[in-house]
């Protein structure tokens, strides 16, 4: 098996109707169907709204993603390749966050953020209209 999952499917979006039977039914018109899963809520088991379909081929995987879009249960679906665990690029929210906890925040009291300091204290223009 592809260590990149690259035989396997995200579909977000999903009506809550949508059963691993009726995502199997739509995506085997393009292939051979490995498994569904649609991901469910641990405590109620509700559908989360997406699920991962796995496929024997991974030219499969390029077969749907050539079509524009899908529509399962009479809803416009989210498809994207799957990226297996830990491979996705990192958040930039996370990098943000890694950034800030380097650089103390205390760039205002010695006066090098500039961003803070009002206009006026930059010698930019406080008036001058009359």
């Amino acid at each position: 098996k592809a260590a990149l999952d690259a035989d396997k499917i995200f579909v977000g979006g999903l009506s809550w109707q949508t059963t691993e039977e009726s995502l199997r039914y739509h995506f085997e018109q393009y292939g051979t169907v490995v498994s569904v899963e649609v991901m469910r809520d641990r405590v109620t088991g509700d559908p989360r709204g997406f699920a991962f379909v796995v496929f024997q081929e991974e030219e499969t995987v390029d077969l749907i993603m050539a079509d524009a879009q899908h529509e399962i249960n009479h809803k416009v679906v989210d498809v994207k390749r799957a990226q297996a665990r830990g491979v996705a690029p990192p958040s930039i929210h996370n990098n943000n966050k890694r950034q800030q906890q380097q650089q103390p925040g205390d760039g205002d009291a010695d006066g090098n953020n500039n961003e803070d300091t009002p206009m006026a204290e930059r010698g930019g223009g406080t008036g001058g209209t009359g």
